[in-house]
């Protein structure tokens, strides 16, 4: 993987790593230190916090079943950044009115309402054993522990590894080359750009995740033995493309990978391929339209869309290859920011175009060839016949009558040989006898 490290130096070298990412977590902290280190985070900071830790208990009670035999289920929870001060207008407090750190909320599955609990009041508020109590309390500590990962990379002043997401980037656009791509991870994906926009560290595991899919696709890249040019300009638009709309750009990206056409078509397409002749239509609209202004164009792709063959694509990919062509052209890179069924077909018909183009002018070739090697044959021949009609004017005019008949029944001798006729006559003549 030394050339795509040597592309992200190359590309970004304010980004590059000055040492590497931990492999473990190497402390746990207290409340108190916890409390500490949160209160210093970003707003930004920590809502991404609270998200993952929202979801790890939402985990938490539905592998557990902490309150299967009660109405109620966990909903949510929030965190009092004002624990302990005067602002009491902010704070959070349980249902028998203590003040919380931290406040869970319930609710009952049959009236719909809602309750704020502390940890230790489970047991209290929900009638529950003091066994389930006590496994919620300890379920919520294992949350922390897990949380502690975060909290203690970003107590390190560990940065979000920007060189290792650019590196999985260019991946990403090299794997859009393959025959055979790699399908990355959604969640994945999606998860670690959300970090990126908080600039917070990722976890150990999401880390390790991303080198392994970069290194999945780069074997594929050795296997496939294809050699791969992606251009700075086009890393550069394919990365903005993804900071603008993160979700849309992963699934676009997911079903442009596809082979076949259930990612872009419509109820209206029962077909498993889309015929050349539809190619062909579509590629000469694409012609037409590429010096229109740029509403004239949509209108016309439009109108394309709705038409019996059109309507077999959803619309929205229609603009989308109108977008690229109209930045790109048929260059490269073209091909490549579009579906592959589409990006297929488009090559084809451009193939078959092609070679229809060369066939006349290879036949031209080959005529031209043939009359090259004829005229040089007749060329010899006659040169033959010349030094034989050289040694006696008997033997030249019986020359001079075969050649005669030899025009006669072979048309395809051509103006080299009558020159030559003429001219070997007319010497014939000049040199001989002239008496009556």
């Amino acid at each position: 993987m030394d050339a795509w490290d040597e592309i992200v130096k190359e590309w970004y070298p304010e980004i590059l790593s000055k040492k590497s990412y931990p492999l473990k977590i190497s402390k746990h902290y207290t409340s108190a230190q916890r409390w500490e280190i949160y209160e210093r985070l970003t707003k930004n900071q920590r809502a991404l916090v609270n998200k993952h830790r929202r979801y790890l208990i939402q985990s938490q009670f539905l592998e557990e079943n902490y309150l299967l035999a009660t109405d109620w289920v966990f909903e949510d929870f929030k965190v009092n950044p004002f624990f302990r001060t005067s602002r009491r207008q902010e704070k959070l407090f349980c249902k028998c009115g203590r003040e919380l750190k931290v406040q869970y909320i319930v609710k009952s599955q049959k009236t719909g309402e809602r309750l704020t609990l502390g940890i230790s009041h489970f047991a209290e508020h929900l009638h529950v054993s003091e066994n389930v109590a006590s496994s919620i309390s300890q379920g919520m500590t294992r949350v922390d522990l897990a949380m502690d990962e975060l909290l203690w990379l970003k107590q390190q002043n560990c940065p979000f590894p920007e060189e290792l997401w650019q590196k999985y980037h260019l991946a990403l656009m090299y794997n859009n080359r393959l025959k055979q791509p790699k399908i990355p991870n959604k969640k994945l994906y999606l998860r670690v750009a959300e970090f990126r926009e908080a600039a917070f560290p990722i976890y150990i595991s999401d880390y390790q995740a991303l080198q392994k899919e970069i290194d999945s696709m780069y074997r594929q890249t050795q296997l496939e033995e294809k050699t791969i040019h992606v251009k700075k300009t086009d890393f550069f638009e394919n990365r903005t493309s993804a900071e603008i709309n993160t979700k849309a750009f992963i699934e676009t990206y997911q079903i442009f990978l596809k082979k076949d056409l259930s990612g872009i078509r419509t109820e209206d397409c029962q077909l498993t391929k889309l015929p050349d002749s539809y190619f062909q239509e579509l590629l000469s609209l694409l012609r037409k339209v590429k010096h229109f202004p740029p509403s004239l164009a949509e209108k016309t792709i439009q109108e394309f869309s709705d038409t019996p063959q059109g309507r077999w694509i959803q619309p929205q990919i229609y603009k989308l290859i109108l977008e690229k062509y109209l930045l790109h052209g048929f260059k490269e890179v073209f091909f490549y920011e579009i579906p592959r069924p589409m990006r297929n077909g488009l090559l084809r018909v451009l193939k078959k175009e092609k070679e229809a183009m060369k066939s006349p002018l290879k036949k031209e070739n080959q005529r031209n060839t043939a009359d090259s090697s004829e005229k040089k044959s007749v060329e010899e021949w006659l040169l033959v016949k010349k030094q034989a009609s050289t040694s006696t004017r008997k033997r030249a005019f019986d020359v001079l009558q075969q050649l005669e008949g030899l025009r006669k029944e072979d048309p395809s001798i051509n103006k080299v040989l009558h020159d030559y006729y003429v001219k070997i006559k007319e010497k014939l003549f000049d040199d001989g006898d002239t008496s009556g």
